[in-house]
């Protein structure tokens, strides 16, 4: 078993991107006096996933994109998430009414979660295990299998992207599989990269409207951008994967990207921008019935699992099947839910009650996105709501857009002992 710092209950939080670091934010002031807060992360950085999509296009940040949890030589992990408890407050509660969380509040154990009993999780190698009386599920999705559940380290990371950029920068033809977020925002890099904008780029997408996810006007404004860049598009077909996959590198010959019912397009480098499932994986050691046939979890409003007799297990983000759209934004909030619901739990305990008179719930509300359509061009869209029959899009200013995606904006906020110096560790 793993030891945390002292004798004290653990809040375990598994997954360590964008929502279950809000979680350890938003739960950690709450709970820091009678419970450890740990979170469980695979990855030994936190990845700034939002500027995946640009990396293979744009060399030269891509070490950016993966900020450590913690400074080097140290295992405390308060400062990424104090600072940002500090940076979110109004000025005057951050003088006169944030107090530092203590350097013992939170502990990061980087290993896989892979699979989850009444009372511990059970780590990788099946030796380690960590107690829990609370756990938070922050798993999101990635690739399918055990491959799923792999860490990887920065390193590894950066030589990835750099593959990625050397086979598109000797491609001429390039086939984007997926028209949602990120095969959007690749192709449209692409085509507004000075060193890129000359290739040739087809989009192909399975479904009839590109982001299908949302309200089609959006689907309108992006195939009006692509075709403005140029930008080939295929709607309502999928692509043929080959045995094998396509090849990794980019040759000088072509080959032919097959239509399932017929067609091909022609291309040299195949990038599949195809969505990712589920890692629910862990959780079904402990209750099997609370994950759909698509690898969701089940969860009721106050965002605890959908189990009986289970009350201190939680899930939310991408792997919960809350109602809401797959987006940072909603994930904020449902954060706030699961941590406000925790306390409410701790106190109805500590008053002698099993549980709360009531929990705080969690409602999805219209789907929304911040979507960058090439180095230029990026707009905020939300779908239409009971009040507001239209969608509500938002230009971003001509020029706002940072070529490193926002990377400098993460280190500034959650590493900030940081220097620019310091973006390589």
């Amino acid at each position: 078993m793993i030891t945390t710092k002292n004798d004290k209950p653990n809040v375990v939080v598994i997954g360590g991107s964008y929502v279950g670091n809000k979680v350890v934010d938003e739960i950690t002031p709450k709970v820091y006096k009678t419970h450890n807060v740990v979170l469980i992360e695979k990855n030994s950085h936190f990845r700034h996933l939002f500027a995946f999509p640009r990396i293979p296009v744009v060399p030269g940040f891509e070490h950016k994109a993966f900020i450590p949890y913690t400074q080097p030589g140290s295992t405390d992990a308060s400062a990424f998430f104090a600072s940002v408890n500090a940076a979110t407050t109004s000025t005057a509660e951050a003088v006169e009414g944030y107090t530092p969380l203590p350097s013992d509040s939170i502990q990061i154990v980087h290993a896989a979660a892979t699979a989850i009993l009444p009372d511990k999780v059970i780590l990788g190698n099946g030796k380690d295990t960590i107690p829990y009386d609370f756990l938070v599920l922050a798993t999101g999705t990635g690739r399918p299998g055990p491959d799923g559940l792999v860490g990887q380290d920065k390193e590894a990371g950066v030589k990835i992207g750099k593959f990625h950029q050397e086979n598109v920068k000797k491609a001429k033809n390039i086939v984007i599989v997926g028209g949602g977020a990120y095969g959007i925002q690749m192709a449209t890099d692409l085509k507004t990269h000075e060193p890129t904008k000359s290739k040739h780029v087809t989009v192909i997408h399975s479904r009839p409207h590109l982001l299908n996810r949302f309200h089609e006007g959006l689907h309108e404004i992006t195939l009006n951008k692509c075709k403005e860049l140029g930008i080939d598009v295929i709607l309502g077909k999928r692509v043929v994967i080959p045995e094998g996959g396509f090849p990794l590198e980019t040759t000088d010959e072509e080959f032919d990207v097959h239509l399932v019912g017929g067609g091909l397009v022609r291309g040299d480098l195949v990038m599949l921008c195809t969505g990712a499932v589920p890692l629910s994986e862990p959780l079904k050691t402990l209750a099997p019935t609370a994950i759909d046939k698509n690898g969701f979890i089940h969860v009721k409003t106050t965002l605890q699992i959908d189990a009986p007799g289970i009350s201190n297990v939680f899930a939310l983000g991408d792997v919960a099947d809350t109602g809401a759209h797959k987006a940072a934004r909603p994930a904020i909030v449902q954060a706030g839910v699961v941590a406000r619901n925790i306390e409410k739990i701790l106190q109805a305990r500590a008053s002698g009650q099993t549980q709360p008179e009531k929990f705080n719930e969690y409602n999805a509300d219209a789907a929304g996105i911040h979507l960058s359509l090439g180095l230029n061009a990026s707009l905020k869209f939300r779908n239409p709501t009971a009040e507001n029959p239209n969608p509500t899009i938002m230009w971003d200013e001509t020029g706002s857009q940072k070529l490193d995606a926002g990377c400098s904006k993460v280190w500034a906020l959650r590493a900030t002992w940081a220097g620019k110096d310091s973006y390589h560790l």
